[in-house]
């Protein structure tokens, strides 16, 4: 029978587990509406999804190695992340660009916060988020690297998806 989180770095991990679902979502429903809206993109979609989920897998294992049922909003973070990846698919490539960048950049800045209590606190779950790290880092990168400031709305849409995302991890910790 699994359990309840009982310690901070299950908590973590559970959200952790979270994010990883939604990401997965997000990336599947972007690369299925980029197939029309954004083909140039869909490659790189494709190998993100493949971190994520991974990613994913790796968090499932923690919990399920420590006996820590995953969290209640798991299917939550799947049905937000494809409707987020839909809708941003719809907008285009700048949308969807702009969502890599606010999510990881959130995403990164939560690990490296993790990491630091992580090291002093449970070195198993320690070690499942620095391996997502350089993944994480790299996704975020792409998306700096590819992010245009042509559009009006892309500064507001990533507003709006980082305080989505926080509130998100904020509330999952709780």
């Amino acid at each position: 029978m699994l359990s309840r989180a009982q310690t901070i770095s299950e908590k973590m991990i559970k959200v952790d587990h979270v994010g990883e679902n939604g990401a997965v979502h997000i990336y599947r429903a972007q690369r299925w509406v980029a197939k029309v809206r954004a083909p140039s993109l869909v490659p790189e979609i494709s190998r993100f999804i493949q971190h994520e989920e991974t990613h994913r897998k790796i968090f499932k294992q923690y919990l399920s190695t420590n006996g820590v049922r995953r969290c209640v909003s798991y299917h939550f973070g799947g049905i937000g992340g494809s409707i987020l990846g839909f809708i941003t698919g719809l907008i285009g490539s700048e949308a969807i660009i702009a969502t890599t960048f606010a999510v990881e950049s959130v995403v990164l800045s939560h690990i490296e916060e993790q990491l630091v209590f992580l090291k002093d606190h449970d070195t198993q779950a320690y070690e499942c988020v620095l391996k997502i790290y350089a993944n994480e880092t790299e996704h975020l990168e792409v998306a700096t690297s590819k992010l245009s400031s042509k559009n009006i709305y892309t500064p507001t849409l990533i507003n709006i998806i980082q305080f989505s995302t926080n509130l998100i991890i904020k509330f999952g910790m709780r």
